[in-house]
């Protein structure tokens, strides 16, 4: 008779998808935080400001990112080590992402 996990979601698949919903969560709430902000919607935030705009992509692409940072030190600070270690592949997967947008900033 095997014991049950007492830590299921301890699972480094769990934390890359995390990681993943962790960027498009925070680019929402980025996006939602600009829009009401600045008295427009997400719509045009995602057209015009994130898509439209090269200048702006890598920015936000950092600060979505940030979001998977919190999360990071949560699943640390609680043990989850695999759990963590899915979210810093994510997190290290969005680098040369990042690098990239700003090497293609402004060259267009």
């Amino acid at each position: 008779m095997s014991t049950p996990d007492p830590k299921p979601l301890n699972r480094l698949w769990v934390g890359m998808l995390l990681g993943v919903a962790g960027t498009f969560a925070g680019g929402l709430l980025l996006g939602t935080w600009w829009a009401l902000s600045n008295g427009t919607t997400l719509g045009y935030f995602y057209n015009v400001v994130f898509r439209g705009s090269l200048l702006y992509r890598d920015s936000i692409l950092t600060a979505a990112t940030l979001l998977n940072v919190l999360l990071f030190w949560v699943a640390n600070r609680r043990d989850h080590d695999r759990l963590a270690m899915g979210l810093l592949g994510i997190i290290l997967l969005t680098v040369p992402i990042i690098v990239y947008f700003q090497f293609v900033a402004g060259t267009l």
